[in-house]
């Protein structure tokens, strides 16, 4: 028995690295498709009795993305793979995480669920936006904390900076981030959105940023509205620099050039999915090389 890497189409990349930090052999995968859409796989090596990781993020095009992993993981089982694990570095429909309007689905949670009956023997994925989600998961699970990613990338950087959370829901992150980047405060602003339209408005509370640095922080940016609307506010209070980091950096249609345009100097994201140009990248690879050799499965 060994332990084989691969990754799918959204993969990043990453499987490549990971293989040569843990000295693992790198699976080759066969992925193509056919002309009417349909997606097709096949392991060209042998993997029966193995241990498999398979690296797949879920975007963009979640729903393509999503259908890949169980065909990759439903034919490793049924090739005899003896253990499934999936690293989903980006894992999507965390946010539709119970119904806020009667009759919706819980999205997540028929994604964990079908992830449980295809085989799937442990998940592992980065700052999930709910860690409470996977308990939709049935199965061993892990949510990795990219804080110490992040501070490498801020320490030296940023200046007694008041880092900033966009949102109740990014208070964990900005508490652990002040407490290892000297001389920094935090503060939390609060967010309402409509639950029909999906829009969103800032209650703006006064916070003394004259002449300071500051770290806007949270999980996932889309069409980066929140950012920006942060951003400008905080520049029109005296903020020297505005830096914006995040864990999925999505930047949908004109997101980044909103952020930029809102006065932010500079933007870091984890690489958990393709980064465009001017975003600043994070590596995750460090964070995966830990947690497998956590979970002793080299």
């Amino acid at each position: 028995m060994k332990l084989l890497i691969t990754g799918l189409s959204g993969s990043n990349g990453l499987e490549v690295g990971l293989s040569r930090a843990v000295n693992k052999e790198l699976l080759p995968i066969e992925m193509k498709l056919f002309p009417d859409g349909e997606s097709y796989i096949r392991f060209v090596k042998d993997v029966r009795g193995e241990d498999l990781i398979i690296i797949q993020s879920l975007y963009p095009n979640q729903d393509k993305k999503f259908f890949e992993l169980l065909l990759a993981v439903d034919t490793a089982k049924d090739l005899g793979c003896r253990r499934v694990i999936t690293i989903i570095p980006y894992l999507a429909y965390t946010r539709q995480d119970k119904r806020f309007l009667d009759g919706e689905a819980v999205s997540i949670k028929t994604l964990l669920k079908t992830l449980s009956f295809i085989g799937v023997d442990y998940l592992i994925t980065i700052d999930i936006h709910k860690e409470e989600s996977l308990k939709f998961f049935n199965g061993n699970s892990m949510n990795l904390d990219p804080t110490k990613l992040y501070v490498s990338k801020l320490y030296g950087v940023v200046k007694n900076p008041v880092i900033v959370a966009p949102d109740q829901g990014a208070l964990d992150k900005v508490v652990k981030l002040s407490k290892l980047l000297p001389n920094s405060t935090y503060v939390v602003f609060k967010k309402f959105r409509d639950r029909v339209t999906g829009s969103i408005r800032h209650e703006f509370i006064d916070v003394d940023v004259l002449g300071r640095d500051v770290v806007i922080v949270d999980d996932i940016i889309s069409t980066g509205g929140t950012v920006a609307n942060i951003a400008s506010y905080l520049r029109g209070k005296g903020a020297s620099n505005v830096y914006v980091v995040c864990s999925h950096g999505l930047f949908v249609g004109e997101a980044l050039s909103k952020i930029y345009s809102s006065g932010v100097s500079r933007v870091y994201s984890l690489n958990t999915v393709p980064l465009p140009v001017g975003v600043e990248p994070i590596d995750i690879t460090p964070l995966l090389i830990d947690v497998i050799l956590s979970l002793n499965i080299t």
